[in-house]
């Protein structure tokens, strides 16, 4: 059961420290300590278990979400420095291009 536990624990850390080819490394492991389990397991056990693996299936799922939003905030990024585009009043685009100029303040 202990290790159970303890890969469930590496996953959360891995998450959490965005380690994901950690995480790549673990699902293995989950595997064989899952197939580990005996139907004998107390139900105190298995109910911490649970718990475990629902809090590391929030973390995965924020991570998810954050890399999602992160990606779409890059896309912006480029799509900002390719030019601007506006619509007229019958819905058709204008792209204006966007002219670079030197960093600076000078």
């Amino acid at each position: 059961m202990n290790s159970l536990e303890t890969v469930l624990d590496d996953v959360r850390a891995a998450v959490r420290l965005a380690d994901f080819a950690r995480l790549g490394q673990l699902g293995p492991q989950l595997e064989v300590a899952m197939a580990q389990l005996a139907d004998t397991v107390p139900r105190q056990v298995l109910l911490r278990l649970k718990i475990k693996a629902e809090e590391n299936a929030a973390l995965l799922d924020a991570a998810r979400r954050g890399a999602r939003a992160a990606r779409r905030r890059v896309e912006d990024a480029r799509r900002a420095a390719q030019g601007l585009q506006t619509y007229d009043n019958k819905g058709k685009r204008s792209d204006f291009a966007v002219i670079s100029s030197p960093a600076g303040r000078f």
